[in-house]
This record gives structure tokens, sequence and C-alpha cells, in this order.
């Protein structure tokens, strides 16, 4: 039974193409989106170096994999874009229902730090920061230097679990770098919220988002030969 999918069913990681940002630009052999679908689709549940990171979890111990969506976009209830996010999984876990936002990485940053994302002033992108921080429980001064996209995709996982009305969420970085490219960001950023992540091939332990149960994790794969 098919278990990813986008607004169709994906059955090969080719029909991933259509849905991405900037299709046949994104979609090459050691870039994010190609290892991401050539990982997952095909798998029998989760990819063994997923597996071995969610093992670490009490929580998600066993989980079991239900849905994937692709490029799942996510109203953030501010306005402007939504958060999309390269594969949101739905799972049965030890603590019930679970919920998990995916990031794939090779050498792509996490975005702009929030000091220049936010460098233009604008109401909007205030109004929007503001929320975020709200639901993460942090204020303005302490994430300046934060990569903007961690914060927007650990809400975004949060507000799926929200809607799905799982007992726990995670965002997961899943990560094709040898040399871990992005790793220092993402680890200050665990630091911050309260979930600190030791190494790469590694998760946190629980900490809570707006009093949900919530994970950090970085899953470390090596691109496909």
């Amino acid at each position: 039974m098919n278990k990813f999918y986008h607004a169709s069913p994906i059955t090969r990681p080719e029909d991933v193409i259509p849905h991405l940002a900037k299709r046949d630009r994104h979609w090459k052999k050691g870039r994010s989106a190609y290892e991401l679908a050539y990982a997952w689709v095909g798998s029998d549940g989760f990819p063994d170096d997923v597996s071995a990171v969610l093992e670490m979890i009490p929580a998600f111990a066993g989980a079991t994999l239900i849905e994937g969506f692709f490029e799942k976009e996510t109203d953030l209830e501010t306005p402007g874009r939504s958060s999309q996010t390269d594969l949101l999984v739905l799972c049965r876990c030890t603590a019930g229902a679970g919920v998990i936002g995916v990031e794939g990485k090779v050498d792509e940053p996490f975005g702009d730090p929030v000091r220049k994302w936010l460098s233009d002033g604008s109401p909007g992108k205030q109004r929007r920061l503001a929320h975020l921080l709200e639901i993460l429980g942090l204020e303005q001064e302490q994430v300046m230097d934060i990569r903007y996209q961690l914060l927007h995709r650990t809400v975004a996982a949060f507000l799926e679990a929200r809607r799905h009305r799982a007992d726990v969420a995670m965002m997961l970085v899943h990560s094709f770098s040898p040399k871990h490219a992005g790793y220092d960001d993402f680890s200050r950023f665990a630091e911050l919220i309260g979930g600190p992540v030791n190494r790469p091939g590694s998760a946190s332990g629980e900490f809570k988002v707006a009093e949900m149960p919530f994970h950090l994790g970085w899953v470390a794969s090596r691109v496909r030969p």
C-alpha cells in the first residue's frame, strides 16, 4: 500500500519533481530533494538511518510510518508564505500518534539569520516572528543570530501535530552532507530551545513546545552511490 503523497500518491522518487519550488533545478543527484526522495520512497517504513535515531527516543521507539507528505505546506497563522516542509510524516509510536517534520539538507543553509531576514523592518515579518516566538517560548533578542528556517520549520511541525491531535512531535534534519554542513547552526538552535542534540546521528531529550512533547534530531546519511 502506498504511503507517500502530495496531492496524489507518490510511488517513485521522481513523482516529487512537480511539487518542488524550482522543479528540475532542485532535482539533481547529490542535492537534498533528490536524496531525500530516494532515501524514503521505497523504504519499508523508515529508512535505516532514521530508525536508528528514532530508537534513541523512548516516545518514538518502535515507530511505524503511516503516511508521508512531500513538500507539505503549513499555514503559519500569520500573513505571508506558508512553511513548506520537505516531508511531513505521520506515525504510530510508543507515545501514541506522532508527527515528524523532516528537513532534507546537503550543504544548503537554514535560510538567513533572523537579523538579516528582519532587516527590512517589515511589519508583516515582525508580526510573524512574534507569533513564532510566542509558540516556541523565546524572546526576539535570543534568536537574532539563529537561522530563520529553523524557527518556522519547528513551528510547522508543532502546528501539524496539533492539527492531527498527535501525542508527540519532532523536527528532524535528514542530512546527506559528509561534513555535517549546517549542524553548528542547528545545534545552537537546539540548545536555545531546550532540546540539545549532542552530535550528528542523534536526538534530543523531550522538551515542550506550547505544552506539546517535542524532540529535535539530526540524521546523518550518505549520498547514494
